[in-house]
């Protein structure tokens, strides 16, 4: 009977180290597993930003043919700065994706529509282009509280009207609609720029209708809160 309960002991001990192997293999399988997971993600991340650079990069010559005569981008001056334009310098400003893409494909103000002299893989190329390398002057402005609420009071009694920002839609939907701010944000010398200028039959000037202190307020705090 002992020489029966020490064979059965062994054979209990023997199992339990054959289960501990099993559970350790089972863990270094796991940990494999993980790694290689990530291995395979990274590897699709690269992919995926590779052919983005390659899009971007197919996206240049498109805006060179079809833009660059109006709009300035990577500090490339596309007509001299002492014309009074509305074209936005493209440096200047940040505009995200969808907006871009709208752009191009119906036109806006004094542009007009190139969806149907470039194929669909030149237009996806010049979107990702503009959207990748605008905004190269666009940068937060250094402002504190109080300049920016009186920054925003200016922009209710004046911009709100046209103008959509911080999720808030223009409040005269039956107006000619401004920029909307949502969707594009400027730096503080563009925003500065057009509120001394103006735009003819479109915008009023503010030369003389606001103080130097209220153009730069209005101008940090469309800066800070556009493009959200």
């Amino acid at each position: 009977m002992v020489a029966t309960n020490e064979g059965d002991g062994r054979v209990r001990r023997a199992m339990a180290c054959v289960l501990l192997l099993v559970l350790a293999l089972a863990g270094c399988g796991s940990d494999n597993s993980k790694d290689d997971q990530a291995a395979a993600a990274a590897a699709r991340a690269r992919a995926k930003a590779a052919q983005h650079a390659r899009l971007v990069a197919a996206g240049r010559p498109v805006f060179q043919k079809k833009c660059a005569l109006c709009h300035t981008i990577e500090g490339r001056i596309a007509h001299p700065t002492f014309i009074e334009s509305t074209i936005p310098n493209l440096d200047e400003v940040k505009p995200r994706a969808e907006y871009v893409r709208e752009r191009v494909e119906i036109g806006g103000m004094d542009m007009p529509t190139i969806k149907g002299e470039i194929s669909a893989h030149e237009f996806d190329a010049v979107v990702a282009y503009v959207t990748e390398v605008s905004g190269s002057r666009v940068t937060e402005p250094e402002a504190d509280a109080r300049q920016l609420a009186m920054g925003r009071g200016v922009f209710e009694g004046h911009c709100a009207a046209c103008h959509a920002i911080s999720g808030r839609r223009a409040t005269n939907d039956g107006g000619i609609p401004g920029t909307d701010f949502n969707r594009v944000k400027p730096n503080e010398a563009f925003v500065i720029r057009q509120a001394l200028r103006g735009i003819t039959d479109t915008m009023p000037s503010y030369r003389g209708k606001l103080t130097r202190a209220q153009l730069h307020a209005v101008a940090a705090y469309i800066t800070t809160n556009a493009g959200e």
